[in-house]
């Protein structure tokens, strides 16, 4: 109700999916299809399961998209790239040699520092989803953005149309909403 009062309001509203590229590094059949699969133990493997993760919110924008693309809200997701914060800063708890721990925290920051981007430029690509005239004049919704405000197709689970209704309907039993 909010975002369809802004829209009229306004003439438009957008949403923005914040996402990474770790959406294409998902399950092989994108997202585990129960609350049960996706807690089980013996399935999880880390690097997979955030891949699922982001691969969800671009399944979750997709079906926004669709849901409303009649209506003057504009859903897009995107991926801000490698932006120097400290997400990575509990990375090495694992490691318990001072020494090999040193070399690899300066290793990776030296070399993470230089590919990297900057956070006020990694927010360009959601201030774009977010509030591009072009984007709101075409209007332009369920694309995929990578830095700096290039669109590119998402991974192929993300356009499967089956896959985003089923984690739409999982999700809305998983919150008691349906």
């Amino acid at each position: 109700p909010l975002l369809l009062k802004a829209a009229k309001k306004r003439g438009v509203a957008t949403v923005v999916s914040v996402s990474s590229s770790a959406s294409f590094g998902s399950y092989p059949e994108g997202i585990l299809p129960t609350l049960e699969e996706m807690n089980n133990k013996d399935r999880y493997q880390r690097k997979l399961a955030y891949g699922q993760s982001k691969l969800a919110n671009v399944l979750f924008a997709q079906e926004l998209a669709e849901r409303y693309k009649d209506q003057n809200i504009l859903v897009n997701s995107c991926h801000p790239g490698a932006v120097r914060t400290e997400l990575g800063r509990h990375m090495m708890e694992s490691v318990t040699n001072e020494h090999v721990k040193a070399v690899i925290q300066s290793s990776f920051e030296y070399v993470f520092g230089k590919i990297a981007w900057k956070p006020e430029d990694a927010a360009l690509t959601q201030l774009y989803a977010a509030v591009s005239p072009e984007l709101k004049k075409a209007k332009i919704t369920g694309k995929y953005f990578h830095p700096i405000a290039r669109q590119i197709q998402p991974d192929p689970h993300a356009r499967n149309m089956s896959l985003q209704k089923s984690l739409w309907k999982l999700s809305e039993e998983a919150t008691a909403l349906k």
